[in-house]
């Protein structure tokens, strides 16, 4: 940070270290969001790294709806609906990249958990109403 022969910091090397900038990301609607979160031009440099930091970040925040084997019939799969992702400021491609695909695979999870929790009420069913003879003919 120090400029050669000088014992001041430079202050572009200063500003450039110390202030980050980000940019706040609201996911749903503006007055009833899912979540927000907030991103660094760094965060989102690697278009692939981009995605996982995004990710975790809105792992960390985001409310989904519980699945459990009593409501598990209660929704269709995959039918989380972000409704907006709105952005503090203008952004480029790389945001709503890592944003968007962030978002995707939170969904993708979701489904798979949502199905997963179908099968094992459809197996619990099933052992429930199974053969029901007397175990003590059939050893």
């Amino acid at each position: 940070l120090k400029r050669p022969g000088l014992t001041s910091p430079c202050l572009g090397c200063v500003s450039r270290h110390i202030i980050v900038a980000m940019v706040r990301v609201i996911v749903g609607k503006p007055e009833d969001p899912w979540c927000e979160i907030d991103l660094t031009e760094e965060d989102v440099e690697d278009w692939k790294k981009g995605v996982d930091i995004t990710e975790e970040k809105l792992k960390e925040v985001i409310q989904l709806p519980p699945i459990t084997l009593e409501n598990c019939h209660e929704r269709e799969d995959g039918d989380l609906q972000w409704d907006e992702i709105t952005f503090e400021e203008e952004v480029n491609g790389k945001y709503w990249h890592a944003v968007i695909m962030a978002l995707h695979r939170i969904r993708e999870d979701f489904v798979k958990k949502q199905r997963k929790m179908k099968h094992l009420d459809w197996y619990m069913t099933m052992k429930k109403t199974s053969d029901k003879r007397n175990a003590k003919y059939y050893v």
